[in-house]
């Protein structure tokens, strides 16, 4: 797992990763990040926080299978395989921070990182797009994990000031 001041070291390693081996790495990554959210979900019924809060997390879990899908489909189109290609870098998992500590905010922190990280690869991935199919579908995906980094930071605001 990646440790949230480790994403800028991620991100260079990222770059050095070809088309294919990128995809494969981000599409586990954005199932991840599914799994995350509907766990930040649950937390926020455990500890009786406003609906608001758990409706965002069950909408950016949807949204990170949506993007899984998406990627898929780009990367069969592709690769004309289902096959995603090991990729030995670490997680982006932050699941396993929500576990150890259960201070909704610090992972809600990092998640923001993970976000402004998405953000990044799917720029990345839109740089080395070979087709402008690929490039549009990569630069949406990139300005959605914007609009999910809004919504968190939000959120944190809201936290902060002891709204949610």
């Amino acid at each position: 797992m990646v440790e949230m001041e480790d994403f800028d070291g991620l991100l260079l390693q990222l770059k050095e990763l070809n088309l294919r081996e990128l995809l494969s790495y981000w599409i586990l990554n954005e199932r991840k990040k599914a799994e995350l959210y509907e766990m930040l979900a649950r937390k926020a019924r455990e500890l009786g926080l406003d609906d608001s809060a758990y409706d965002i997390f069950k909408l950016l879990s949807l949204e990170a299978i949506r993007h899984d899908r998406k990627l898929m489909s780009v990367y069969e189109r592709t690769f004309n395989t289902k096959e995603l290609l090991p990729v030995t870098l670490p997680s982006v998992s932050l699941a396993e921070k929500l576990e150890e500590s259960g201070d909704v905010f610090r992972v809600l922190e990092a998640a923001l990182r993970l976000e402004a990280l998405a953000e990044e690869v799917y720029k990345i991935l839109a740089g080395t797009a070979t087709d402008e199919y690929m490039k549009a579908v990569f630069s949406y995906l990139g300005s959605t994990e914007r609009l999910h980094r809004r919504t968190i930071e939000s959120l944190i605001k809201e936290y902060r000031y002891g709204h949610a």
